[in-house]
């Protein structure tokens, strides 16, 4: 991997700084739960 100087570093930042940035989208959270399986799903390839 190369050196990066810190001149450049704070160039690429304040470029960074003064751009219009948008973000589309949503926030997902996910949980997750241990257990045992006793069989999968004939619907979906799921357990159950």
């Amino acid at each position: 991997m190369k050196d990066i100087d810190r001149q450049y570093l704070n160039k690429g930042i304040d470029n960074f700084r003064k751009s219009m940035i948008l973000v589309v989208g949503d926030i997902m959270l996910d949980r997750f739960i241990w257990g045992n399986v006793s069989r999968i799903s004939p619907e979906a390839p799921v357990p159950v």
